[in-house]
């Protein structure tokens, strides 16, 4: 089947896809595979050793920059619809799940 990249560097590959997990193997030649992956979480009893490098030059995080005073008004004059958004996302689940619950409705599964 022939896919074409778009302008945004995505490619779609059909409802039939969605939601599923894929390894992208980037080849010297310029091939990509999609290798299809399933995510076990980690057992906490299950214990790895620790990675056999050393580390030359430690990475320090840079502060985060302080807001001015011009920030921190246009914050204060949005209040009310920053909390309305807060409040709107924190019931919104990802677009996977829901496309995931459709389809089980539609097929008559259980959630």
């Amino acid at each position: 089947m022939l896919k074409e990249v778009g302008a945004s560097g995505q490619i779609s590959l059909g409802k039939k896809f969605a939601g599923q997990l894929y390894d992208a193997v980037f080849h010297q030649d310029g091939r990509v595979e999609l290798l299809p992956v399933k995510v076990v979480p980690a057992d906490p009893q299950v214990r790895e050793d620790t990675a056999a490098y050393e580390v030359k030059s430690p990475v320090r995080a840079q502060p985060a920059p302080v807001a001015g005073a011009e920030n921190q008004k246009w914050v204060a004059d949005h209040a009310a619809e920053i909390a309305e958004y807060n409040a709107w996302a924190s019931t919104r689940e990802p677009y996977a799940q829901r496309v995931r619950r459709w389809r089980q409705s539609q097929a008559g599964q259980p959630t």
